[in-house]
């Protein structure tokens, strides 16, 4: 997996004229000191908590941290529980858990490289997995899911979700996220794939692992319905995989990416709620008849031609 380029880092010392100068005697425990140069290229800070060494996490703080990821929202609620723990006023920056977390994590690698560390542990969990390289040997996809995730897709196995989050991670690889619902209408994680890019060869590649690791060696039965987003490259890899599974869209996403382009056409704040009440209408229809009432009366109602054209060549009538 090709990194991206190291962010540009600095020292709070750079460039600091400052000179002290020790020297210990041989045949003594005496030292002296002599400054050569008293500048400095910063003021002087007014609390000794504003370096880090002062500021240094206790052996069971460092415990603590160590069991937690890289999560904002975790390094946060890690934050506010050392806080309320401390007996002193020392405070518990956010910045100094997170470089805490990374020296772990660097720790535990013992020298090996973050994917070797990666395999290792599937391979530890008896996760099911695959990869592929590309011409210089970089992974390009890497598809990963876990034997109780299996498990709980055989026992709902009828919806499932497919999404990708975009460069979630050092490498910029997308996180294609296979997601199941179960009876208490509650989301369990059933396969996870890092990918390269959002193309159809990508999409095709992931989604024949899915196939043959899971539904074909674990005698799962393919879903009935798949939810997506409005990707056509993954639309046309689930028509050639899944030509019996019915695709259906994100209400969510399309209401988002309406929402994102009629905006700023319609203008003001009161015409577009009063649109979107419109489409929501359109969305929302429970027969046919009703969806074709509820979008001649938008039509009727939203004078904006560029707003109608975008609608019709993009959402309606719906598309197969």
């Amino acid at each position: 997996m090709p990194t991206k380029p190291s962010k540009t880092v600095a020292s709070r010392s750079l460039d600091c004229p400052f000179r002290l100068y020790a020297r210990k005697y041989a045949k003594s425990t005496t030292w002296t000191l002599k400054v050569k140069n008293p500048e400095h290229s910063q003021d002087a800070t007014e609390n000794i908590m504003a370096h880090p060494a002062f500021r240094k996490f206790k052996e069971q703080e460092t415990s603590q941290i160590a069991q937690i990821s890289e999560s904002l929202l975790i390094l946060r609620q890690t934050q506010a529980k050392l806080c309320s723990k401390r007996e002193s006023d020392r405070p518990v920056i956010l910045q100094d858990i997170y470089n805490r977390v990374k020296k772990t994590k660097k720790y535990k690698l013992q020298g090996r490289r973050p994917i070797d560390s990666l395999i290792e542990t599937l391979k530890e969990e008896n996760s099911v997995w695959s990869y592929q390289r590309d011409a210089e040997g970089h992974i390009t996809s890497l598809f990963f899911t876990h034997p109780l995730a299996i498990k709980l897709l055989h026992g709902f196995p009828h919806v499932i979700l497919m999404d990708c989050n975009y460069k979630t991670n050092k490498y910029e690889m997308r996180l294609f996220h296979i997601v199941g619902f179960s009876s208490t209408n509650k989301t369990f994680s059933g396969a996870f794939c890092l990918i390269n890019n959002e193309t159809e060869p990508s999409y095709t590649w992931e989604l024949n692992q899915y196939t043959e690791k899971v539904l074909n060696n674990t005698n799962l039965v393919p879903p009935s319905f798949i939810v997506i987003d409005r990707d056509l490259a993954l639309k046309n890899s689930l028509k050639k995989l899944f030509p019996d599974s019915r695709v259906m869209l994100f209400i969510w996403h399309i209401n988002k990416d309406v929402s994102a382009h009629c905006m700023k056409k319609i203008g003001h704040a009161t015409d577009f709620e009063y649109f979107m009440c419109l489409w929501n209408q359109v969305m929302y229809s429970s027969t046919e008849k009703s969806l074709k009432d509820n979008w001649k009366k938008l039509q009727n109602q939203v004078k904006n031609p560029q707003v109608l054209e975008y609608l019709e060549n993009t959402w309606f009538p719906p598309k197969e």
